[in-house]
Parts: structure tokens; sequence; C-alpha cells
């Protein structure tokens, strides 16, 4: 094709393949006539891959009177043609962005929303202003829309204005509001949030409490203060789930001191001692949670205190099993005699849920006091893994001779080589590890994953030549890893 009117004939053309052809051939002659007719033939089609092609070579073709043509069709009464418009214009816009400004102050609020997701795809500084005009729109929508533009554009002045509408927006504006904030990720923008007249936690709860001031009756009293317990409640920990999130990624000991006179602790001990047991609940359920060891030290200085922990062991005795497992976590607050005492009364408890965290607690505290509880949960299999590993973090030689006779109790091989492994750790030399690991490999039926452990475990005993005669019978092996691993033992 040689000419715009050759194209424009073939597009009037029925044949599928010839429209396509022109269409990707658009480009070449970007004159109002070809666009008129791409957008005309757009609007008429039934055919999906047609709009594709066109939508494709507008983009390709851009320009200020493709512009101008979209911008009429953002209110067609057909929802594809204005999708189709607002898509191109996201990507060409640009091009004449004067004219997109312009629409800002469209009657038709459809209009105003898709200029403002317009000029927060094109993040063009120019549309800031007309963007900040929008804030006042009378839709939520459209404000909505502003606020995300801004946010896109990446304006912090721009946003320092957006920031003054925070309490007072609808709850959606709210939320892209911070959204907003976010991706700019400028300390100075979230100080100037924290810094606002803030004077109710959630714009909803306003609402709340105005109706029932109007319409609540004496029934209605203690809800209401229980609806302030909770929210209150949940309000403190989300301030503590904030700083101890810093904590862990800043320095600590600067944020220490910046919390060394703050009341929010004394706060939330004032909760855990005369708040009702739903409150100190869903804060002991949080405490439990942290697992950074500096946050916990930290936290139990400035918390936890004798009347705290009888607090927590009051509330841990009159719940239910559900709240006992949750509660436990806490446990690792207490001083340390508290603790023993606590921990050995759950293992001799038959919860193995209990059990399981009381061994992780013990592992994270160091706690050695309560080894003479363990071998007894040696014999219990499904919390044999963790023992054993409490065992090894905790360098329990004395259990060494109680695993040792357990040994030959038990008849699984993976709980066998769990056991060999934990005597490997505490005596790697001692005669009956070296005694267990070559009756372990004269079992022929072992899978090779099992050899290969046992090949680990002789690594770890210096007196290696005691294994030289089934080193050299295990090179040949038909497993390569277990022949190159006995070959290297033995060179070793």
């Amino acid at each position: 094709m040689n000419s715009a009117k050759e194209l424009i004939e073939m597009l009037n053309s029925n044949d599928y393949v010839v429209q396509k052809e022109a269409i990707e051939n658009a480009s070449k002659f970007n004159e109002p006539e070809v666009i008129d007719r791409l957008i005309e033939l757009f609007i008429n089609t039934n055919n999906r891959m047609i709009e594709e092609h066109i939508t494709e070579a507008l983009k390709q073709m851009g320009g200020s009177y493709t512009v101008e043509k979209l911008l009429k069709l953002l209110n067609h009464e057909e929802a594809r043609v204005r999708v189709f418009a607002f898509e191109v214009l996201c990507k060409i816009g640009n091009e004449n962005i004067q004219a997109i400004i312009q629409e800002a102050e469209n009657p038709d609020k459809n209009v105003r929303k898709f200029i403002v997701d317009i000029l927060g795809a094109l993040k063009d500084k120019q549309g800031v202003d007309v963007l900040l005009k929008r804030l006042s729109d009378d839709d939520v929508n459209v404000i909505q829309g502003a606020v995300e533009a801004l946010g896109n554009i990446g304006n912090v002045d721009a946003l320092k204005k957006v920031v003054e509408f925070l309490p007072s927006a609808h709850l959606w504006v709210q939320w892209t509001i911070i959204e907003s904030i976010k991706k700019v990720n400028n300390k100075e923008l979230i100080s100037e949030v924290l810094n606002l007249p803030w004077e109710i936690e959630d714009i909803i709860f306003d609402s709340i409490f105005e109706m029932v001031k109007e319409n609540g009756d004496l029934e209605n009293v203690n809800d209401t203060i229980n609806l302030y317990l909770k929210l209150s409640t949940q309000l403190r920990i989300k301030v503590l789930d904030t700083i101890y999130s810093i904590y862990i990624r800043s320095d600590k000991q600067k944020l220490e001191d910046i919390l060394a006179n703050s009341k929010l602790f004394d706060e939330i001990k004032c909760i855990l001692i005369y708040g009702s047991d739903e409150q100190k609940y869903t804060i002991f359920k949080y405490m439990g949670s942290i697992e950074d060891k500096d946050f916990v030290s930290f936290i139990k200085s400035r918390i936890f205190d004798e009347t705290i922990i009888l607090s927590a062991i009051k509330l841990y005795y009159t719940t239910n099993t559900l709240g006992k497992r949750e509660l436990v976590s806490v446990f690792k607050y207490f001083n340390k005699s508290k603790l023993v005492e606590y921990i050995r009364e759950i293992f001799m408890g038959d919860d193995d849920i209990l059990k399981l965290s009381g061994l992780k607690i013990m592992r994270s505290n160091g706690i050695k006091e309560a080894a003479d509880v363990l071998p007894e949960m040696i014999k219990e299999g499904e919390l044999l893994p963790e023992v054993l590993k409490t065992v090894i973090e905790l360098d329990l030689k004395e259990l060494f001779d109680k695993i040792y006779e357990e040994y030959f109790n038990v008849k699984s091989n993976n709980a066998k080589l769990l056991m060999l492994e934990c005597m490997a750790e505490l005596k790697p030399d001692d005669s009956r590890v070296v005694a267990l690991i070559k009756d372990e490999l004269a079992n022929e039926l072992l899978s090779d994953s099992h050899i290969l452990k046992l090949l680990q475990l002789i690594r770890k005993i210096d007196g290696k030549e005691v294994f030289k005669a089934q080193l050299e019978w295990l090179v040949d092996h038909p497993n390569m890893e277990i022949s190159i691993e006995a070959q290297d033992l033995l060179e070793s």
C-alpha cells in the first residue's frame, strides 16, 4: 500500500486478513483520516482480534490528534469502547497532556474518574495541580483516584496536602492515602500522618459510637464499654507490633533508649493486672508470638514483674485447652525458677502440643534444670525428634546413658537413627556409638538415605579406622553418592 487512501480501502474490507494487514501498517500513515477510520472500525466491529490490533496500533501511532479523539470516547455508551479509549490514553496521553488536564472538569463524574486514573498512569508532574483540585470533588471515587494518582506521581509536597485530608476522609480514601504514602516511602510524610490531631481509631467506630449515643439504651452500655476495651487493646498491640518490626531491622539499643520512658508499657502492665480476661489473653497471646530473643528480653525487663507473671499463670489455669496451648508461649518471659517449675509441670501432663511448646521454650531459654524429666518423654514416639533436638542444643551429656538404654527398645529404624545421631553429637568417640554404627551398617536392608546418614556420623568420629572394612565394601555400592562418601572417608 502506497497511500492513506489505499489503507482506508483495506480497512473497509470485510476480509479479516486484509483488515489486519492494514491495521499493522497504519503507523506508516499517521493521518487524521486514518485515525478516524481505525476508531470507527473499533466501535463498529464485532471481532475481538480486530479490537486488539487497533488498540496496539493506536498505542504505537500516538499523537495529539489521537489523544483528543479518544478523550471524546470516555463517556461512550459502550463499556468496551470506554475501556479501549482509557487503555490507549494511559499509554500515549503524554503527547497531549493539556487536553487530558482540561477534561478533569468534565461534568460527568465517570469521565473525571477516568482522567485522574490516566494522569496517575502517565505520572506526569503537570497533572499534580489538577489532581489536588479533585480532592474536593463531590464523588468519592474521583477523590480516591486522585489520591492514588498523586501517589503514583510521587510528589512529596503534594502528598503533604493530601495528608491533611486523612482524618476526615472517607474510609476508602483513607486507605488509599496510606497506600500512596507507602509507595513514596518518605519518613517526613510518615511523621506528618502520625502527628495529625487524631481523635478516633477508625472513622467507622466514630459512627458506631454516635449511633449508640443517639439511639442506645441501658442494655447497650456494657457492650459499648466492651467495644472500647477491645479497640484500645488492639490498638496497643498494633503499636507494639509496629515497634517490634522496627526493632528487628534497626539499631536495637537506640530504640530501647527511645522507649526508656514510654508510658505504653505502663499502660500494657495496667491492662495485664486490672483488665478483663479477654484483654489479658489478647496481649499475652501476642507477646507469646514474638520470636526475637532481644525483644523478648526487652519486653521482659519492662513488663514482666512478679505481679504480671502471676496474672499470666492465673489466666493459664482458668482457660480451656486451646487457650493453654496459645498462652504457654508467654512462659518464656518468666524468671528461671518459675519457668523450670511450670516446664516440669507441662512435661508431667498428657498434652503433647503443650509439651512441644515447652521443649521450644526450654531450648530458647537454656533451661537445663528440667532435663531429668526428658528420659520419660523419649519413650513417647511423636515427641522423640523434638526431645532429641533439645538434648543436642542444650548439650545434655548426662542423658547419654538413658538414650542408649532406650535405643534397644525402639522398633523404628528412623527413630533409632535419630537416637544414634543424638548420641554421636553428645559423645562421638564413645565406644558404644562406634559399635552401634557398625551394627547398623551390617544391616543389608537399610535404605540408601539411611546409609548416607550413618556415613555422615562416621565423620564425627576421630578413629575411623575401625570402619575400614565396611567402608571398603561400600566403595563398590551401586549408589554413586554412597560410593564417593565411603571413598572420601577412607582417604580422610
